[in-house]
C-alpha cells in the first residue's frame, strides 16, 4: 500500500491561495504514486479562529465546499483515496437537534475529516470528539465518537489484510482504517486520567490496521526556534505523540500503520505549529518510520508499506524513546 502525506503552512481564512500551495506541492504527484492521500486538520480554512463569527464564513457543508470538491478533484485525478480535515456545518434535524424559527433546524458546527473514494463517493466521514479549547469556541463534539471502517486499500500479507469483493473500483481488499483529529489523542478535556489513552485503546480493540490522524498540533518553540532547524522534525512533539499511542506500540499480536498528517507555519495569535508529520508502523514494543517530515517543512510523505521502514525506535513499557 502507497500512503502519502501533506504537511503544508496554510494562512488562516486564505481558502483558495491554500488550495493553490497544495496543488504546487502535489504537482508532481501521479496516478498509482498513492493509495490515499492524508491531509491535515481544517487543511484549507486553517485553523486558530477566535470565535465563531470568525469561522462562520469558511464553514462547508460534508462535501460540497471547497475542501470536499478539492478532494474529489484530487482522488478522481490521482486515482487514490483522500482524506482531508475541514470546518463542517449541518443543518440535518437529526444531527441538529433543537430546531428555529419556521421550522428549520438550527445549523449545528463540528471539526470534521471526510474521506473521499476515486469515484467521488464519501467511504468515511468524522466528527472531532475530543475538542481543543479553540473548537469549543464553535464546534460540537462528534455524537457518536470514534470511527473505524473498511478502506477499500489493500495491504501486504504481512500486515493482515482482509479479502472481500471489489468497492469503488479501487481494490479487491479492505483495509480497517480508524481516525482521529489532533486532541483525539489527548486525555479528554485534559481532565481525564492519563492512561485511559481513550483513541489509542479504541483502535486496538478495534482490530486496527490503519490509524488516521490529520492534526493542526502546536508547539511552545519560538518562531526562531522553529526556523532555525526547520527541516529536523520536533523530537519532544513526536515523543509525546508516541507516548499517547502506548497501546499500540507495546501490543504483542500485531502492528499498526499510523499517519500523523500535521500542518506546519504560524497564524494570527501566537499559534505555531509543529509539524513533524510522519507515517509509521507500531507494535510488539517498536516504533517504525518510513519518512517523517521537518517542524517547519511543507512536505509531501510517500511511502510504499511493502518497503522496510527507515529509522526504527524503540519504546519502555511508559512510553519514553530510546
Amino acid at each position: 500500500m502507497r500512503v502519502a502525506c501533506l504537511q503544508f503552512a496554510p494562512e488562516l481564512g486564505k481558502v483558495q491561495e491554500n488550495i493553490g500551495r497544495a496543488n504546487a506541492l502535489l504537482k508532481d504527484l501521479r496516478p498509482g504514486h498513492c493509495d490515499i492521500l492524508v491531509l491535515p486538520e481544517m487543511a484549507f480554512s486553517g485553523y486558530n479562529f477566535p470565535s465563531a463569527d470568525a469561522i462562520r464564513p469558511f464553514l462547508e457543508s460534508a462535501g460540497e465546499g471547497p475542501s470536499g470538491a478539492w478532494a474529489k478533484d484530487v482522488a478522481a485525478r490521482l486515482q487514490c483515496i483522500v482524506t482531508i480535515g475541514y470546518p463542517e456545518i449541518t443543518s440535518d434535524p437529526y444531527l441538529a437537534g433543537d430546531v428555529g424559527n419556521h421550522g428549520i433546524p438550527a445549523a449545528i458546527s463540528y471539526n470534521s475529516t471526510i474521506t473521499i473514494s476515486p469515484k467521488g463517493d464519501t467511504l468515511a466521514h468524522y466528527r472531532k470528539t475530543h475538542l481543543y479549547y479553540t473548537d469549543e469556541t464553535w464546534a460540537q463534539a462528534s455524537d457518536t465518537k470514534w470511527l473505524t471502517v473498511e478502506l477499500p486499500l489493500g495491504l501486504s500479507q504481512s500486515l493482515s489484510s482482509t479479502n472481500q469483493g471489489p468497492e469503488n473500483g479501487i481494490s479487491s481488499q479492505t483495509t480497517r482504517t480508524s481516525f482521529g483529529i489532533c486532541m483525539d489523542l489527548n486525555p479528554h478535556r485534559f481532565e481525564a486520567s492519563w492512561t485511559l489513552y481513550e483513541l489509542a485503546t479504541y483502535t486496538l480493540n478495534s482490530n486496527t490496521k490503519l490509524l488516521l490522524l490529520s492534526m493542526a498540533w502546536l508547539t511552545h518553540k519560538t518562531s526562531t526556534e522553529l526556523l532555525e532547524s526547520s527541516a529536523d522534525p520536533d523530537l519532544e512533539t513526536l515523543s509525546y505523540w508516541i507516548e499517547r499511542i502506548v497501546p499500540l506500540v507495546n501490543n504483542k499480536e500485531r502492528k499498526v500503520i499510523v499517519v500523523f498528517a500535521n500542518r506546519c507555519g504560524q497564524e494570527p495569535l501566537d499559534a505555531r505549529y509543529a509539524g513533524s508529520s510522519w507515517i509509521g508502523l507500531v507494535g510488539l514494543g517498536k516504533v517504525e518510520i518510513w519518512d517523517i517530515a521537518g517542524r517547519a517543512q511543507e512536505k509531501l510523505l510517500c511511502i510504499d508499506t511493502d518497503q522496510d521502514p527507515e529509522y526504527q525506535l524503540q519504546t519502555s513499557q511508559d512510553g519514553a524513546l530510546y
